[in-house]
């Protein structure tokens, strides 16, 4: 029965790295031109065959970057932004409390106007104001960073310099990612290149939450146009997200891969009434911090949305629920090592009635083996009569044939749900238990002086003491079974030993959190095997 534990687990991971690997693709459609339009009605493609006034001025060249770009940073407490004259843009963030980098640039920027030198025009400790003037607008960009929240609220003026009345259209890049800046050499790692596979960019729109995951290489397979409002658009990776939240109506939004390291969600506004001398105002709210539910409810602008586990409602809701009573019982307990402990416990237990019953299942057709291989011998040449007898067996025993297999298969969307739950949990990193100093990461009891092939450079006790239980387990498994068959005794041996150290393995690099809840089920596990075998004496 372990043994079937032992690959109903090895499906779950399987499942669980390969999943994004079956999600249909954002279909592909034709793409926007820049824009701010002036004195004409917005166009996506080309007005008349000729290109915009903006594509135009695109033609004519610009300064080098390097000469006269000047950057500015602004920090509280909780984020530190790079911004740039050069577009007068966000070009990098990273929220300072947790030290995580995002792969994002270029916020807020205004389609057509990334390669124009903006001037300074105020600065204090969390804000500041960039203006680009031309002969008949003025445009002004104002951050402001909020003391205390993971939040800068954007602002972008357009104004009327002219004497007549205009009716203009505009394109602003909710976000840029940009992932050749966490290829560089800095972040090259492997915590780094296991986890992009959770980067995603997302859309949320009144009639769908456009997702696309893996996102850290792109392709013009992705590109695509809609219209319609636009609630928010963002990025998340394993534990944190940044989300662009537009205070203005949205007529549409664009998906572009620019190449295969850079993507750019642009969101259209149509019809901006500017009156000789007046002006409008673009305000956003955008989020950069940790996807915690909490924190993004709080701002009231469907934020929380952006969580999800799997794109499998049902393993989504299971996660979503272990990760609600996992929260109550750290409110209650606060301390996340034990809360875990607490998890795992709540969840075996739980699922003990199917355990035990795929236990008792699978001793029973255990003891029947020996009648079954004289019935095939009997029968060899008959398998119609094999058939019926087997099942008369099975009657005349009560014995269920998938007594065995279906209570683990129930259990199976539990486990995979509290995977995804204690994986990109961000409430764990940092945290402490025991000798353990960050739940996130492995807990590396002694850092070594050279790296090793498998261990690399650190001893990391838990899988060890994982490793152990599950001898330990395996052992007992095999006397409870009760094995007489040779060639079933000879298997049941080779997984004793095999299994221990493939999920060691494993577990060896993952997260401390993680490795600790199932050393806590096999430990129980381990605990229920000798509870049956003292039992059967």
């Amino acid at each position: 029965m372990e043994k079937r534990y032992l690959l109903a687990f090895i499906l779950s991971f399987f499942v669980l790295f390969s999943w994004s690997a079956i999600t249909p693709k954002p279909q592909r459609t034709s793409s926007p031109s820049l824009s701010i339009s002036s004195n004409k009605t917005f166009t996506k493609k080309r007005v008349n065959g000729s290109e915009t006034d903006v594509s135009q001025r695109l033609r004519k060249g610009f300064p080098h970057k390097s000469d006269q770009e000047k950057k500015v940073v602004l920090s509280t407490e909780k984020l530190r932004v790079t911004f740039s004259t050069w577009g007068g843009n966000i070009v990098g963030v990273e929220i300072k409390d947790y030290h995580a980098l995002l792969p994002l640039t270029q916020l807020m920027n205004i389609s057509g106007y990334e390669n124009k030198v903006f001037k300074i025009k105020e600065k204090t400790d969390r804000k500041v104001v960039y203006s680009f003037e031309e002969e008949d607008r003025e445009i002004i960009k104002t951050y402001e960073l909020n003391e205390g929240q993971y939040t800068v609220h954007s602002e972008i003026k357009i104004i009327n310099k002219s004497s007549q009345n205009r009716m203009d259209s505009v394109n602003i890049d909710g976000l840029s990612i940009e992932n050749f800046r966490m290829d560089s050499v800095k972040h090259k790692s492997s915590t780094y290149f296991r986890d992009r596979g959770l980067f995603e960019y997302v859309v949320a729109t009144p009639k769908e939450i456009l997702r696309k995951n893996k996102a850290y290489k792109f392709s013009s397979k992705e590109r695509r146009e809609k219209e319609g409002k636009v609630w928010w658009v963002g990025f998340r990776n394993r534990y944190f997200c940044a989300l662009v939240k537009p205070q203005f109506g949205v007529t549409g939004y664009f998906i572009n891969p620019i190449n295969d390291k850079k993507l750019t969600i642009t969101l259209e506004k149509q019809d901006l009434d500017l009156p000789s001398g007046g002006d409008v105002s673009l305000s956003a709210l955008i989020y950069i911090g940790p996807e915690k539910l909490d924190i993004l409810k709080k701002y009231k602008a469907g934020f929380e949305k952006i969580r999800r586990y799997y794109k499998f409602t049902l393993f989504d809701a299971i996660a979503k629920i272990i990760y609600g009573i996992l929260q109550l019982i750290h409110k209650l307990i606060p301390n996340w090592g034990i809360s875990i402990i607490l998890i795992g416990t709540i969840v075996y237990f739980s699922m003990y009635p199917m355990t035990l019953r795929s236990m008792q299942s699978m001793r029973k057709m255990q003891a029947l083996q020996p009648k079954m291989t004289a019935l095939r011998k009997k029968y060899e040449n008959n398998p119609q009569k094999l058939n019926k007898e087997i099942m008369e067996l099975y009657r005349k025993h009560r014995v269920n044939p998938m007594g065995g297999c279906l209570p683990m298969l129930l259990q199976l969307p539990v486990f995979i749900g509290l995977y995804q739950v204690l994986w990109r949990s961000v409430a764990f990193k940092g945290a402490h238990f025991l000798w353990i100093k960050d739940l996130s990461e492995p807990d590396r009891l002694i850092i070594l002086p050279r790296s090793f092939p498998i261990i690399g450079n650190e001893i990391n006790l838990l899988p060890i003491i994982m490793m152990g239980i599950m001898f330990v387990q395996q052992k007992l498994t095999a006397n409870n079974m009760g094995i007489t068959d040779p060639q079933q005794l000879a298997q049941q041996k080779m997984m004793a030993r095999i299994m221990p150290f493939f999920m060691g393995f494993i577990f060896y690099h993952f997260a401390s959190g993680l490795t600790l809840y199932f050393t806590i089920f096999y430990l129980f596990s381990t605990f229920t095997q000798w509870k049956i075998r003292k039992d059967a004496q």
